[in-house]
């Protein structure tokens, strides 16, 4: 029996974001290659990564041109080389703990549309990441909300809340980043904005996923303005994917305006959140009608990462936008 048996394989054009790439089973290995890098000839670009069990998760031994040539040496992805350290390969079992260690780096969360956090380095990170925020000093009506991050500022040291209200400006605190969503679809989800309208508009902190047809309920406390949305179930009549909003046929018009609340507020407020409910309204061909979170979205699989710093994503095993990546995952008897 082959000592590497390859149980998938596949390939795909990198878009400058993390690859999450689920597989069939669980993998002990993990062959990457970058074709675009191979077939160049540039300073610190990766080619090759390997990864198996024994190396810890987001490590890889990987292959690099060492000058502006088709030399090529070896290190790994946490040794680095040219003074970086670099993205390797992840193992993902999105039935565990989806929630990254705690950063202390937050300095300050600005009052700009949407708000921008400050943080020493966002190498970590990349557009649409989701992070969660947490003890915000001047900000902690953010505490615990998770949001989708990048879309509109990503840079060495700041990162955008993508689909957040306006603030009063913070500053130290912490996040964590949160790897991966809920095992079940469709997820609840918290609301930023909701609009006062014949069809009210509701605007969500993560990118949601939800479809026209789902039924929703909605829980919004006093601290948000609009306590007449408390307990309202409505069906989702129109999405809009650029602001991350779903209009919903509940006719807002005559309520009290949504306004989110203020720090102060913060020890005596539950979040406003959107949460799947019921059966829709007519059957889809190929789909169970019952919408609330009755879809299993588990997977086994990993992850090729990469990075919003250019210099570090050209080393990285998720490449760089447009990279050509073929990958090769199997099992192996272990000792």
């Amino acid at each position: 029996m082959a000592y590497n048996t390859c149980i998938h394989q596949g390939y795909f054009t990198s878009d400058g974001k993390d690859k999450i790439i689920p597989v069939r089973s669980d993998v002990d290995w993990v062959k990457v290659y970058n074709l675009t890098n191979i077939a160049g000839a540039t300073q610190w670009a990766g080619t090759e990564w390997y990864w198996q069990r024994g190396l810890v998760n987001g490590d890889a031994i990987t292959n690099y041109h060492a000058a502006a040539s088709q030399i090529i040496s070896t290190s790994t992805c946490v040794i680095g080389y040219n003074g970086a350290v670099y993205k390797g390969i992840s193992l993902i079992d999105s039935s565990s703990n989806p929630v990254g260690a705690l950063d202390a780096t937050v300095t300050a969360v600005s009052n700009a549309t949407p708000p921008v956090v400050t943080i020493t380095s966002t190498a970590n990170l990349n557009v649409g990441d989701i992070v969660r925020m947490i003890n915000v000093t001047g900000a902690q009506q953010l505490g615990g909300i998770d949001f989708t991050i990048g879309n509109g500022t990503l840079t060495a040291t700041d990162f955008s809340l993508d689909y957040m209200a306006t603030i009063v400006a913070g500053t130290a605190g912490y996040f964590r980043k949160i790897d991966f969503d809920p095992l079940y679809y469709p997820r609840r989800r918290f609301i930023s904005a909701i609009s006062a309208a014949a069809s009210a508009v509701v605007k969500l902190t993560v990118t949601h996923g939800y479809t026209v047809g789902q039924k929703v309920r909605f829980t919004v406390s006093s601290a948000y303005g609009m306590v007449e949305m408390n307990g309202l179930a409505g069906t989702i009549t129109a999405i809009n994917t650029t602001t991350n909003t779903v209009t919903v046929d509940i006719n807002s018009s005559a309520f009290t305006p949504f306004a989110f609340p203020l720090t102060a507020d913060a020890v005596k407020f539950s979040h406003a959140i959107m949460t799947p409910i019921g059966e829709a309204t007519e059957a889809v061909t190929g789909k169970v009608i019952l919408d609330d979170s009755v879809y299993n979205t588990g997977y086994l699989g990993f992850k090729l990462g990469t990075s919003a710093d250019a210099a570090i994503a050209l080393g990285s095993s998720g490449g760089t936008a447009n990279d050509a990546i073929k990958w090769i995952a199997g099992k192996s008897f272990n000792l």
